[in-house]
């Protein structure tokens, strides 16, 4: 569904807020908006006018070809541990163009009402160099780390900071300041279809993590659900959103 975008000083501000949820448009409303207010442009210069909002923040991406003014909603962003920085560089070092996510475990602490005291830091990993990869990271944290444990294997040898190594799926979403970083994308579906990571916390916290996600952080739903779909849970979270939380999808 799309809404009108009224022209407010130098910017376009969505028309409609509802405790800072604002209203969607896609590439073609935002460029005929524009053209009504300063007159007929190029196609470049009407990207180079997206860009610009984009840049400034003013409006932001929920989806493919769907946008938002960004209201009170603000970028997903996590200060990762020396561990997991450190993870980062040996494996871009140590293995050329090498496609890989790192998700910790405080990460949920931001949306958990019971806070996780111990953390996990999970090592995702293409699958041809999954095996490579844990054995570099094996001679640095030796004892510390497994490799696509079974939950009864993983709680049997738990340390603190335990690293957990596994395979990384295609269309995991990458991260926007670094491609290994996780974004709310690929949490909001892990914890539906990561079995250790469901294991780690009660899904009685489920509806509160996805309403905290949706109603204060920019998530792009067209990238989650895709991502979703890999993982053959995107009917199953539709349906808890729709049913079991307060959180507005903005692309239905």
């Amino acid at each position: 569904m799309e809404y009108s975008i009224s022209w407010f000083g130098p910017l376009f501000i969505s028309e409609e807020w509802s405790n800072g949820l604002a209203a969607v448009f896609n590439k073609k409303t935002f460029f005929d908006t524009i053209t009504d207010n300063v007159g007929v442009l190029s196609k470049s210069t009407l990207e180079k006018y997206l860009k610009k909002y984009l840049e400034s923040g003013e409006i932001v991406r929920i989806g493919r070809n769907a946008y938002c003014a960004r209201g009170k909603l603000k970028d997903y962003e996590y200060d990762y541990s020396d561990i997991a920085v450190h993870i980062a560089k040996i494996l871009k070092e140590d293995f050329y163009d090498l496609d890989f996510r790192i998700s910790e475990l405080y990460q949920m602490n931001r949306f958990l009402n019971h806070q996780i005291a111990h953390n996990v830091i999970f090592v995702f990993v293409e699958k041809e160099l999954c095996i490579s990869a844990f054995e570099r990271l094996k001679k640095e944290y030796e004892g510390n780390i497994l490799i696509n444990p079974t939950e009864e294997d993983f709680f049997n040898y738990r340390r603190e900071d335990m690293i957990v190594v596994r395979n990384l799926l295609t269309e995991s979403p990458k991260g926007k300041k670094e491609v290994w970083h996780t974004g709310l994308e690929k949490l909001l579906v892990d914890i539906f279809s990561e079995k250790l990571i469901k294991a780690m916390f009660s899904e009685s916290e489920y509806p509160a993590i996805y309403e905290t996600a949706f109603n204060s952080y920019v998530v792009d739903e067209s990238q989650m659900f895709r991502y979703a779909k890999r993982r053959k849970s995107a009917d199953k979270i539709k349906k808890f959103i729709q049913e079991e939380t307060d959180a507005k999808l903005r692309l239905e």
